[in-house]
């Protein structure tokens, strides 16, 4: 088993985006490399990553000259079914970015190279039931498959994977309660699950994130019910039956402003901590509606004013009582809970992957959908977990997009995280450009029909590749 580094491996080193170095393996928790400094554990700073300066000398046209200054020729190419190991290879025909994955003993310099997702101490690693990435027969971290059964609102594909013997759309739910029926015994809210909110008194109504905002400290309103991200919320199960409602465009959860005692305080979406004043415990109504009251405050979600019917009516914590304002038919949503990404002008092409590889193309199927989560290395910004393959998330590496599994690490979270950014060009409040954290001023760029991290130019191409336009599925 050799550890050595070819000269391609040390320009994916020097490019930042998710190998381990020889000084700190990432793949074990270690820095991300010698010069770029240890990324700021919660992330708060954008700057607090790895720069592009400080990351091995990247120049603005992308260009990776190491730090003896030898750069230009590129490794060989990766052979790889010639029974040697050769170009980004780490092991024999497998590993780096053009051969497959290695099994568990093969050499390895970071997750990707591996089956499992988990390279430690420069092998491949099998897959287990106790490790940090959902891998080999898994359908969620470590369960579902030979590992054990999962918990209700966990991923499955069979009914044999979830502890309650019911998988349904891909969830593990109860199997004697029937969907939208509110039933004592039976929970009201699953977890990992999208809905709507609207008040009983005026059903056409639902809890809008006004106008596309993905801020800190956007109130919610009543607005009429549509199919949008906006209004999509995702429960999250916590603790003693109490749940975070996340949006399904901003990755951002329900609040209640000031963390207030108060009745009348503002209830608006807020980076996602699952502090007391985020969370929120469905108590049964009646069999199609629901309460829903903070932890924090032991209030009830409202609508203030007693005005449910009323367009853009602000939503409250107030009174607990039997009123219809305070009532709620929380409902499955079946569509607009997952997000496309599309080139500036071009709806019909969307974002996809193919195991890691992603491209773009024409087809409109789950692996073009991604659910929208706080950042892995920064919960007030973003990632992207595939919908096909929920161990998948979108992250850059060698200043390209890959759909890659989580390995856990302070460096795969860095790489999968990512800013919403005002569009270069057009107004549309779904139109984004999307910004590395830990190479700030580098975007996501269409390439063809690959997504690259390039710096911002000004110009007329640039803005137009490097806008993106969400649609909600």
């Amino acid at each position: 088993m050799t550890s050595a580094c070819s000269l391609h491996s040390l320009q994916y080193l020097g490019a930042g985006g998710s190998a381990s170095s020889i000084a700190g393996d990432a793949s074990t928790g270690g820095d991300v490399n010698a010069t770029g400094g240890d990324p700021n554990a919660t992330g708060g700073d954008s700057n607090g990553g790895v720069s592009a300066t400080a990351g091995g000398g990247v120049d603005a046209a992308g260009g990776v000259p190491d730090a003896a200054g030898a750069a230009g020729a590129g490794a060989e190419a990766a052979k790889c079914s010639d029974q040697e190991k050769d170009g980004e290879e780490t092991d024999v025909d497998c590993g780096g970015r053009s051969c497959a994955p290695c099994g568990a003993g093969n050499a390895c310099t970071m997750g990707t190279d591996c089956q499992s997702a988990i390279c430690t101490n420069v092998e491949c690693q099998a897959p287990s039931c106790t490790d940090l990435a959902l891998n080999g027969s898994e359908t969620d971290l470590n369960c579902g498959g030979s590992c054990p059964a999962c918990d209700q609102g966990k991923h499955c594909s069979k009914d044999a994977d979830c502890s309650t013997g019911n998988c349904k759309a891909g969830i593990c739910e109860s199997r004697s309660c029937v969907d939208g029926v509110l039933v004592a015994g039976c929970p009201l809210l699953v977890d990992n699950t999208p809905y709507s909110l609207s008040p009983a008194k005026g059903m056409t109504n639902c809890i809008d994130d006004e106008k596309d905002s993905v801020a800190d400290g956007n109130a919610v309103l009543l607005h009429a019910c549509q199919d949008a991200l906006r209004q999509t919320f995702w429960a999250v199960a916590r603790t003693d039956g109490y749940f975070a409602l996340r949006n399904a465009l901003s990755g951002k959860c329900l609040h209640v402003r000031g963390a207030s005692t108060a009745g009348g305080a503002v209830i608006e979406q807020a980076t996602c901590s699952f502090a007391f004043d985020q969370l929120w415990k469905p108590s049964l109504v009646n069999s199609s509606l629901m309460a829903l009251t903070s932890h924090f405050s032991g209030l009830s979600l409202n609508v203030a004013g007693d005005s449910a019917g009323k367009d853009g009516q602000a939503i409250v914590q107030g009174q607990v009582d039997n009123s219809a304002d305070t009532q709620w038919r929380v409902s499955r949503r079946s569509v607009a809970s997952y997000v496309t990404f599309s080139p500036a002008g071009e709806l019909g092409v969307r974002i996809q992957h193919s195991a890691e590889v992603v491209t773009l193309a024409s087809d409109d199927l789950t692996n073009a959908q991604w659910i929208v989560v706080p950042g892995l290395n920064d919960a007030s910004l973003v990632s992207f977990q595939s919908r096909n393959d929920p161990g998948r998330y979108l992250r850059h590496a060698h200043f390209s997009l890959w759909s890659d599994t989580n390995d856990g690490t302070a460096t795969f979270k860095l790489d999968a995280t990512f800013r919403y950014d005002q569009p270069f060009v057009g107004s549309s409040t779904l139109a984004k450009a999307l910004e590395s954290v830990n190479f700030p001023g580098r975007y996501w760029n269409r390439t063809g029909t690959t997504i690259s991290l390039t710096p911002f130019a000004d110009t007329a191409d640039y803005k137009t590749s490097a806008t993106w336009q969400l649609s909600g599925r």
